[in-house]
């Protein structure tokens, strides 16, 4: 069965930004890559910048649905926070060159970063629920739910780049070990440090 034009330009956009990085990628490299004219992708998204934006709110979308679609109602928070930072390092360590594109890109043009944030705060208000909700229920402490959903947004995601940027072995379960104890050291009452 053949790949549609769409899902072969997706997956060569997502090759060539990943590779080439935006400023260098051309929608003649994208074309030459998935094999179709430069006109059929001209058809679809009117600039590269348009088709940037598009493969990465199809990116976030897919990691805040995955996410959504595995948080049961009987869940504790701690349960669904956990399952949000599994989920992330797996999601990361699948598509590997959507990692390196969102996070690498992500200090691009002014307008670019604002669409960026824009599409990962949808994301991000998912954690902040969690957090919300743990706080309610007393099992976290008492923290700003924004700050927390960025700071675990962002501390999962560069410890996955600075792997995936290495080259070395994506080890998944490694990372969210790690990734578990700097989080629930610092949320959890249970056992807290007097500070």
């Amino acid at each position: 069965m053949r790949k549609s034009k769409m899902s072969l330009i997706f997956q060569a956009a997502i090759d060539v930004f990943s590779e080439k990085g935006f400023d260098k990628a051309t929608m003649d490299d994208i074309a030459a890559r998935a094999n179709v004219a430069k006109g059929t992708i001209y058809y679809h998204f009117k600039s590269k910048e348009e088709l940037f934006l598009f493969l990465v709110e199809e990116g976030v979308e897919l990691l805040r649905d995955g996410v959504e679609s595995k948080l049961l109602p009987d869940m504790t928070p701690t349960e669904k926070l956990e399952l949000i930072v599994r989920e992330q390092i797996n999601f990361f360590g699948q598509y590997r060159d959507f990692c390196v594109i969102l996070l690498r890109e992500s200090w691009g043009a002014e307008e670019r970063q604002l669409e960026f944030r824009k599409m990962i705060r949808s994301y991000m208000y998912l954690i902040e629920a969690v957090v919300q909700e743990g706080i309610a229920k007393e099992e976290f402490h008492f923290v700003n739910p924004e700050n927390v959903s960025s700071g675990l947004f962002g501390m999962i995601s560069i410890a996955a780049l600075h792997i995936l940027l290495g080259h070395k072995p994506y080890d998944g379960d490694a990372l969210f070990q790690d990734m578990r104890r700097m989080t629930f050291s610092g949320l959890l009452k249970q056992g807290e440090d007097k500070l």
